[in-house]
């Protein structure tokens, strides 16, 4: 089969940029800080990903230097004229290295956090501080801070396994076909009373996002901060102190109030991870380099 073409435009530390045409999938990714793929199909973007290496089944150490890729949107034609086994591989490898990146930025915020003591902070520490107690909902004070309110917010700054996170997405938004992925970014189907997207035959809305990226960082601040996964945060702290590794299948367990299906989704989410074989993605570590952004475009 003919390899496809894919138009790629580098944007360097410079403040000129040069676009580079290749045929084939290959390109030398060493000194960028960040390179724009176009992509016009599922298929092309699994040629992309072979072509650099990035497939479990027959590179097994790319698991521990997974590329760094995002997606400017949700394909419009993500489903069109690919095979399940194909769709499934690039939505899982593509999910895989965007779920570390943002628990790469959890994981940033909870160390500083961790190395803190509230009688040793500067006003510049104070006032990160403050920001991160008002997003994790702890509290909306400014003057003072508690030892507890410390501890409750080194609770909830901590990663979503990506094994939990890649199998929700899937199941929220139909593998990314969904109307509300498409329209609106929506990978985790979070409703929400304040603009959003109208769900059909309802008057209930999906909160919608300018990227995937954002629907992503929602998604792990709802897990982090809503009181309806307050034990899902305790069992996370339990395997943090007793030294064990994340784990997606077991946190599953808590997850029932994510879906009115309750129990049956938490069999269901357990289900994919163990049929997919997604446990080693919860081992998964990102490399170093540059973030690939993928920029669907129509097919000609």
């Amino acid at each position: 089969m003919k390899r496809p073409k894919i138009w790629i435009l580098i944007a360097a530390t410079l403040s000129a940029s040069c676009l580079i045409v290749l045929t084939g999938s290959t390109a030398v990714l060493a000194k960028e800080k960040e390179i724009v793929v176009e992509v016009g199909s599922t298929e092309q973007l699994g040629s992309y990903f072979d072509s650099i290496g990035y497939n479990v089944a027959a590179n097994p150490d790319i698991l521990y230097a997974v590329p760094r890729f995002r997606f400017t949107h949700i394909p419009k034609n993500w489903e069109e004229d690919t095979s399940v086994p194909l769709k499934k591989s690039v939505f899982f490898r593509a999910g895989a290295s965007a779920i570390l990146q943002v628990n790469e930025s959890i994981i940033y915020d909870r160390k500083k956090l961790l190395s803190w003591k509230l009688s040793n902070m500067n006003q510049n520490d104070r006032q990160w501080l403050t920001q991160k107690m008002s997003t994790y909902k702890v509290t909306e004070d400014k003057e003072s801070f508690t030892d507890d309110q410390l501890k409750e917010l080194i609770l909830r700054v901590d990663a979503i396994p990506p094994s939990l996170a890649l199998v929700q997405s899937a199941i929220e938004s139909g593998w990314g076909s969904s109307r509300f992925a498409k329209q609106g970014n929506a990978m985790f189907g979070q409703w929400t009373t304040d603009g959003g997207m109208k769900a059909q035959g309802s008057e209930a809305r999906l909160a919608a996002f300018p990227d995937p990226r954002e629907s992503l960082n929602a998604y792990c601040l709802n897990l982090n901060t809503h009181p309806s996964y307050a034990q899902f945060r305790s069992a996370r702290a339990d395997m943090r102190r007793n030294g064990r590794p994340l784990d997606g299948a077991t946190l599953a367990e808590y997850l029932g109030s994510y879906s009115e299906k309750g129990d049956e989704y938490i069999d269901l989410i357990k289900g994919m991870i163990k049929r997919d074989r997604l446990e080693i993605a919860d081992r998964a570590q990102l490399a170093k380099g540059p973030v690939v952004v993928f920029r669907p475009v129509n097919p000609k």
